[in-house]
């Protein structure tokens, strides 16, 4: 879902800078450097409790909160 979102935001061989982890549960995942450049561009704030939690599906409702950031919807 990082990858998808940031590389229809900025190009398809878009790829992150290396960040220093926010979340305490990203560092080392695959996409951690993709889950950093969210936050830093507010789009994600995490699950709580400093954590994103990578390995847990998106719901409906969290992926339109995240397109309506991303875009800057209404």
């Amino acid at each position: 879902m990082a990858v998808f979102l940031l590389r229809v935001m900025h190009s398809a061989s878009y790829t992150p800078p290396n960040h220093a982890p926010t979340f305490g549960d990203s560092a080392g995942h695959w996409a951690e450097d993709w889950i950093e450049q969210l936050a830093l561009e507010g789009i994600t704030s995490g699950c709580g409790g400093g954590n994103y939690c990578p390995n847990s599906p998106a719901t409906r409702e969290q992926m339109a909160v995240f397109l309506v950031k991303a875009f800057s919807l209404p």
